[in-house]
This record gives C-alpha cells, structure tokens and sequence, in this order.
C-alpha cells in the first residue's frame, strides 16, 4: 500500500499546523517530542532505529490496545518520555526531517526490504503503509489536527 500523493499532501497541511502551543487530548508526549516519535516510525521501518527488544509483546494485544482506542506502548528505544526516541532539536527542522521521511516512505518500491517490526515481525509492503497511516492520524489527532 502506497501512500497517495494526495495522502502525502494531506498529511502535511496536518503537520504544517502543528506548534508548541498545541496540547495534546492524551497522552504525555509533546508535540514537539510526538513529531520526532513519528518519524522514528520511519527510521524504525527502514532500518536506521532499531528496537531494543523484539517479539517480548504479544501482537494480539496491541491491537486490541489499539481497537480499542487506548494507548499503545512505544517499542523499547522508541519512548519520547523515557529519552529512548530522537531528541527533539528546532521543530520547525523536525516537521521537515518528519515531511522528508515521510516522502521518502510513500516512493519506496513493492519489493523494498522492509526491517523487522519490534511486534509483528516481518511483515508487507501493504502492512507497513497501513501502519504507517493509522500511526500518523493517531498522533496528528493527539494534537487536534
């Protein structure tokens, strides 16, 4: 599942919109700290980031977590609030770092050797974008846009 040119676009009006003085309806991160947390995503789904554990959650259970609409634990070397994730540096840089990996994910070819996700292994090309996607909107809806 490719991401549309027409999601891309979508989704950067969304962060375009994102400053610090956006609160989040849930959850502990800020914005600034979600925006680096997204694009870990990214680096996590190229190989760049790795986990510090893999296969320690059951998959079920995420997705039940997530079904449900409550909050999914960040793999371990991911968490923004343990310090694990990218350290937020200017955040206008950081929405562009997120834009650019973003770009980057939505021209990666069906046969793009995707790296192990810490909790459902290897999975698809399709998988990976849908992923992508719910992650993205979850985060951007954290912070009302």
């Amino acid at each position: 599942m490719n991401l549309t040119t027409r999601q891309v676009e979508d989704l950067f009006k969304r962060i375009d919109k994102l400053n610090p003085s956006k609160e989040p309806k849930f959850g502990k991160m800020n914005v600034h700290q979600m925006v680096c947390h997204c694009t870990d995503f990214f680096r996590m789904a190229n190989g760049s980031k790795k986990a510090d554990e893999y296969g320690n959650i059951n998959p079920t259970e995420i997705l039940e977590l997530s079904s449900s609409g409550l909050t999914v634990p960040a793999p371990k070397g991911f968490g923004q609030i343990e310090g694990e994730g990218t350290l937020p540096t200017n955040l206008e840089n950081d929405k562009t770092a997120l834009k650019k990996h973003i770009r980057e994910f939505s021209r990666l070819d069906k046969d793009f050797q995707f790296a192990e996700h810490p909790y459902f292994g290897n999975i698809s090309y399709e998988r990976w974008g849908e992923l992508a996607i719910y992650h993205l909107n979850h985060h951007l809806k954290q912070f009302s846009v």
